[in-house]
């Protein structure tokens, strides 16, 4: 199992490249969510050091049809099927960071706080 993952083009931004590779890998597209983090790995290919920055997407179309559904397969599965299958630590290191985001923000969803609840101004009830 793998994230979909690739360079990125001289004219596109980190997060355009991530929609890109999603789509051309996955056939899925949606809204490409704040940086996950930056990684370093060793290359099987070349045998040099790749980075990798993850980006959590927020799907909201499959594709039937996509780039490289010849040579890949989209799958659906929990984050517990998706960390146990996981190829490499790196990939596994930006699901629990996705993960400890996510719970996170359901923390401050079910507290009431929101980006625009921290305010300057005292709240009175009457």
């Amino acid at each position: 199992m793998l994230f979909p993952k690739g360079g990125w083009e001289m004219d596109e931004s980190k997060t355009e490249a991530a929609l890109r590779e999603t789509v051309e890998e996955a056939g899925v597209t949606g809204i490409v969510e704040c940086e996950l983090g930056k990684w370093s790995f060793k290359s099987k290919r070349n045998d040099t050091y790749s980075e990798a920055f993850m980006f959590p997407l927020l799907v909201k179309e499959e594709l039937e049809l996509w780039p490289e559904k010849n040579v890949r397969e989209r799958k659906w599965v929990s984050v517990a099927e998706a960390r146990e299958v996981c190829q490499h630590w790196w990939m596994k290191e930006a699901l629990d960071r996705f993960v400890r985001r996510l719970t996170f923000l359901q923390q401050e969803e079910d507290l009431g706080l929101g980006p625009c609840s921290l305010s300057l101004e005292p709240k009175i009830s009457l």
